[in-house]
């Protein structure tokens, strides 16, 4: 027996979703990043930071998902129901004077990580800009999911009818 997804489209405010979103998110967050290039998809952790409704982490150049980001910008995160899709854009030096504001909350939030690191060589800030985020929630037992196209400043709400086989 093959299951058939329907959903009921409805559009949402735009504003206030996004405004949900990076509360829930707030100043900080581990997420996942998930990187391709090749042909090859990888994900890891990230020690995340988040300012101005764009998302930061720093990393070694030496790492596959620096070289991944270099070919293909296109990334994604994921943390609790939230996904999101960006572009990645590679910054300067943790300690780059562009960077102070990341350098100073991500010593705030993640000071091991930042002693041990962020004075390394090889570091750089990533900054990713969400074009896409999608939000699993449940009201009165009903699952939806709620879409944000950043790009589009555009909002709708997916029902999930889970009686329909």
């Amino acid at each position: 027996m093959i299951r058939k997804e329907v959903n009921k489209l409805m559009g949402i405010d735009s504003g206030i979703l996004e405004e949900e979103i990076f509360n829930l998110l707030g100043n900080k967050k581990i997420m996942v990043l998930a990187t391709s290039a090749e042909n090859r998809v990888t994900a890891r952790n990230m020690s995340c930071i988040i300012i101005d409704k764009k998302i930061y982490f720093q990393t070694d150049k030496r790492f596959l998902k620096y070289d991944q980001i270099l070919e293909n910008p296109r990334v994604a995160l994921c943390v609790d129901n939230i996904q999101i899709e960006g572009i990645a854009k590679i910054r300067k030096h943790p300690l780059n004077e562009e960077n102070k504001d990341f350098a100073s909350r991500f010593e705030d939030f993640y000071k091991g990580s930042y002693d041990n690191y962020s004075h390394m060589e090889n570091e750089v800030v990533i900054e990713v800009k969400p074009m896409f985020i999608t939000m699993w929630k449940y009201e009165n037992g009903q699952p939806f999911r709620d879409f944000l196209n950043v790009t589009e400043n555009r909002a709708y709400r997916k029902i999930y009818d889970t009686s329909v086989y």
